[in-house]
């Protein structure tokens, strides 16, 4: 067989290979600030009490699989990959359900290619993403037309939409897409009462829930609304500024200086590691008002760079304030780390202790958390820890104020 031939065979699913590529080039080498903002904000806990708090609010399984999908993107090459996985599982999802032809396979790409618009979004959390997915599959299981499923499509709303959220509405397409059904009055009917349906799933969940109507409709964890919106500038110097990298963090404040105070501070910082500037001009220069915590991410970035220079008082409010401003009310794994970090340095080994429980029930916090128990449990290991011993020296004999 000639390569022109496989070709002719195959595109489709070489153009769902390369579909696959793309994105996970773009989530890796372009948007890898993203994953990391949307991994700092929220505490995966692997434990029967956190999913059951999830299950108990409308889409609480969409929200806790999307979380726990968020949790790898503290890595962002495991993240690009999720996003890859997930964007090209719906791609093929949608051509079974279709069940189109060859030349028609380019209409399954519109679903995925909404999915990861709306992820660019960081208002926009990875709930909605996941609720699509399960709803797909949903659709693709239902896809056989019988009396038996018909009767299961009508029970699958009220179950999937406390489950999913608003998402199952998808399934009044079902007669449409899945089953074909023609003529018009043969799948209007069906279309129409399960739409009636997941509007009286969100009236009544109204009664059952402590969220208002109009969130419920739109999805409890569908969509954040934030005072303290995050800019992608602020997300890519915070990620900058967690690796350390000085010279790019330089190179592209160059290229395009910022407004942002807090993006100002980690230049600073960044000059200071490159023995461009003095610890004295970096104190001078620091803007440490409200108005460099604006946001979420420019109050996680304030909290690494307060750190970097040992101002660990700041750096623990500044991470305290970041965790509280969260729109969802999630707790933050990166922030809870800052806090087991500074209470050490302080001194409040207990309260540290407090925290590292906490972060020993995650995944990829695990390791970490019970180092530091060993040595929030004997306080004379510090002095064999490099940077906590400089900080905590200057913590305990220092008369600056900015670090004491």
């Amino acid at each position: 067989m000639t390569i022109r031939n496989v070709t002719k065979e195959y595109w489709p699913l070489m153009l769902t290979g390369a579909f696959g590529i793309a994105v996970f080039c773009f989530w890796l080498l372009y948007r890898p600030h993203l994953m990391l903002a949307r991994e700092e904000m929220q505490l995966f806990l692997w434990n029967t009490d956190y999913l059951s708090e999830r299950l108990l609010i409308p889409g609480g399984l969409a929200q806790y699989l999307g979380e726990f999908v968020v949790q790898f993107f503290l890595n962002p090459l495991s993240g690009a990959l999720c996003y890859a996985l997930i964007l090209t599982a719906v791609q093929l999802l949608g051509w079974y359900i279709i069940d189109a032809r060859r030349r028609y396979c380019i209409l399954s790409f519109i679903v995925p290619c909404l999915l990861w618009w709306m992820a660019c979004n960081p208002d926009i959390p990875m709930t909605p993403v996941i609720a699509v997915v399960l709803t797909m599959a949903l659709m693709a299981l239902l896809k056989r037309r019988t009396a038996v499923t018909q009767a299961v499509l009508l029970l699958a709303v009220p179950v999937g939409y406390w489950l999913l959220g608003p998402a199952v509405v998808l399934l009044a397409l079902v007669p449409f897409v899945c089953w074909h059904a023609k003529p018009l009055k043969a799948s209007l009917p069906m279309s129409v009462g399960i739409a009636l349906l997941t509007a009286l799933c969100v009236l009544v969940s109204s009664r059952l829930s402590p969220y208002p109507l109009r969130q419920l409709a739109r999805g409890v964890d569908y969509y954040w609304e934030s005072q303290m919106h995050s800019t992608l500038e602020e997300m890519r110097y915070d990620m900058l500024m967690r690796t350390q990298d000085w010279e790019e963090i330089s190179a592209l404040y160059d290229a395009r200086p910022s407004q942002s105070l807090a993006v100002r501070n980690a230049v600073l910082v960044a000059k200071l590691n490159r023995h461009e500037i003095s610890q004295v001009d970096v104190l001078q220069g620091l803007v440490l008002s409200k108005e460099a915590l604006r946001s979420i991410a420019s109050a996680f970035l304030m909290s690494e760079l307060s750190m970097q220079i040992g101002m660990v008082n700041i750096a623990q409010r500044t991470a305290f304030e970041a965790m509280e401003a969260i729109p969802n009310y999630n707790k933050s794994a990166r922030a809870l780390r800052r806090l087991v970090e500074t209470n050490i340095v302080t001194g409040q080994y207990e309260v540290a202790l407090k925290y590292i429980a906490l972060l020993e029930q995650t995944l990829f916090y695990r390791d970490w958390a019970r180092r530091m128990k060993r040595m929030a449990d004997n306080p004379d290991e510090i002095k064999n820890h490099k940077i906590y011993q400089q900080m905590k020296e200057l913590y305990d004999n220092g008369t600056d104020t900015f670090f004491h």
